[in-house]
């Protein structure tokens, strides 16, 4: 080679470039002063794959232009990268060059990183998560999934496992909505090793020079919580009103090459990830088997048999926090006993989940919560086809097909294949609140009729059909389901008999009932088949 640098130097500027091994194999050819011609010769390759090659790798040094000039600009590239990392460059630091290969130590921002000192399992998914990371070289690891599903946590132990192969490991929670100019001037101080840099005050050149600094540095940095930058009471995965600047940062992160990787941590998938994922993106929903959940039980002292624990991981789910919840009841409430609390309730939803479950719920537009009322009704998989059926609102198979992908992003809702068809469901704890929530809105409806002796307050009532032939739930292992109409009619009977003592609540909804006879389900929706049908329930 003509220029005095190693050929390991080039090696690993290179390789964290993304030039292929056959790219670089040309490119040291190129170097050494050999012709295009004969670099094809001895590869046995046409001048045009050479031509090609060196064109990919100018690529990937953002090297442009025409004619010779550019392999010039390369081998000036790398001869001044390696006087830089030898410390004895003389150049004008200010040519934007790649900085010093390897800093003296890594360094370290947990930010408010939780502690990991419990883990559980997720072997697959670490040996998996650090396969992109650190063979393929990912740019982008999005981990997606409901809240409690324990992605924050796993975001840390992987950053723990993998962090010597970084030069900067940083993490970080969006919790705060902090601005995305904010947001990155704080990184940008970060990786300037403290010095007060001068920070960019537009937004597209400060993310050009946070990847300036990705592509100088190998740097680990997790994002947590991206979803509180994200707009709610609207579809998945779209940014608040000035909160823009995530977006363009995702993208171009995704797109550009550089040595770094940035993991995403999220309940709700932005919508830019799908058209991005690939060879260098790519998202995991973290899953919780039966090892993690037996580690769970056993930590508190609890030794399930396999068919409980397969019962309990068919009711829960993913939700790894719900198993920890549990499993603390069992030793309080049932004597450490896993079959009295199997026996005594089919899902147990304690306040802190309830809590959790409401925050994904409302963050929901209108449209997706009326298509979890539906599954919640059906308490079975639903066809397409029998959602537009029964929605009584006209919406086109486009719209109805962007809230059933919204609600995917979300994690809320599973679609699979039964019969040959595809059909959508819920996951079971995501049942049992959204038909908690239904019930609750059914009777606040019910009393309210009862109250104005008219039917304008309705709106449940008027787009929900309540009486959907119930199907045997999967989930439940051979235990009976109840239908909406039966739990609306335990809430309500109580308030109509024991509460009021007399049956004057009931005469005035059939009075309510009668009046809607004669009535079209235009105009009524399903609230006069409701009505008849909760009237029916309380007089039984």
């Amino acid at each position: 080679m003509t220029t005095p640098i190693p050929q390991n130097f080039v090696q690993t500027i290179a390789k964290q470039r993304g030039v292929t091994d056959a790219e670089l194999e040309t490119v040291f050819m190129a170097l050494d002063g050999q012709s295009t011609a004969t670099i094809a010769t001895k590869l046995g390759i046409s001048d045009i794959a050479v031509r090609k090659r060196l064109g990919e790798v100018y690529k990937k040094f953002q090297i442009g232009g025409n004619g010779p000039g550019k392999l010039s600009e390369l081998r000036h590239q790398l001869l001044f990268s390696y006087h830089t990392d030898q410390g004895t460059s003389d150049f004008n630091r200010g040519k934007g060059s790649l900085l010093k290969m390897a800093i003296g130590h890594r360094q370290e921002d947990w930010g408010q990183a939780p502690d990991v000192s419990v883990f559980y399992g997720r072997t697959e998914e670490l040996t998996t998560l650090k396969q992109w990371i650190l063979s393929d070289n990912c740019r982008l690891v999005a981990l997606l999934g409901l809240a409690g599903s324990g992605k924050t946590t796993l975001s840390v132990q992987l950053a723990k496992q993998v962090q010597n192969e970084f030069d900067f490991v940083i993490w970080r929670s969006l919790r705060s909505t902090p601005a995305p100019s904010d947001f990155l001037g704080s990184l940008i101080q970060l990786f300037s090793n403290q010095q007060k840099p001068d920070v960019p005050i537009d937004l597209n050149s400060q993310i050009t020079r946070l990847v300036e600094y990705l592509r100088k540095h190998r740097c680990l940095v997790i994002l947590d919580d991206l979803e509180a930058v994200l707009r709610p009471e609207e579809l998945a995965g779209h940014y608040r009103e000035g909160y823009e600047g995530y977006r363009d940062l995702i993208v171009r992160l995704c797109e550009v090459n550089h040595n770094s990787c940035v993991v995403v941590v999220s309940s709700e998938e932005p919508t830019e990830l799908a058209l991005l994922e690939g060879e260098k993106v790519r998202s995991l929903k973290p899953a919780i088997s039966s090892e993690i959940a037996r580690e769970i039980f056993q930590e508190k002292g609890l030794w399930p048999q396999d068919q409980e624990l397969e019962i309990l991981l068919s009711r829960y789910g993913g939700n790894l926090l719900a198993l920890k919840i549990v499993a603390t009841t069992i030793n309080e409430f049932f004597e450490g006993n896993v079959l009295k609390l199997l026996e005594a309730t089919a899902l147990f939803i304690e306040e802190h989940i309830s809590n959790l479950l409401a925050q994904q719920f409302d963050r929901m537009s209108s449209s997706e919560q009326d298509i979890a009322y539906w599954i919640a009704i059906a308490q079975s998989p639903i066809s397409l086809a029998t959602l537009r059926e029964q929605m009584l609102v006209n919406s086109s198979l486009s719209d109805l097909l962007k809230n059933l992908d919204s609600l995917g992003r979300r994690s809320l809702i599973d679609k699979i294949t039964e019969g040959g068809e595809t059909v959508f469901m819920l996951q079971p704890l995501i049942v049992q609140y959204v038909t908690d929530r239904l019930v609750e809105q059914i009777r606040a409806e019910v009393l309210e009729t009862v109250k104005t002796q008219g039917i304008e307050r309705m709106r449940l009532l008027k787009t929900h059909k309540l009486s959907i032939n119930v199907a045997k739930r999967k989930w439940d292992k051979g235990e009976p389901s109840i239908s909406i109409l039966a739990v609306v009619k335990n809430r309500l009977q109580v308030l109509f008999v024991k509460t009021t003592g007399s049956e004057e609540p009931l005469n005035i909804l059939k009075k309510v009932a009668s009046y809607l006879e004669d009535k079209s389900i235009l105009e009524v929706g399903y609230a006069r088949e409701n009505l008849a049908q909760i009237i029916s329930e309380i007089q039984r």
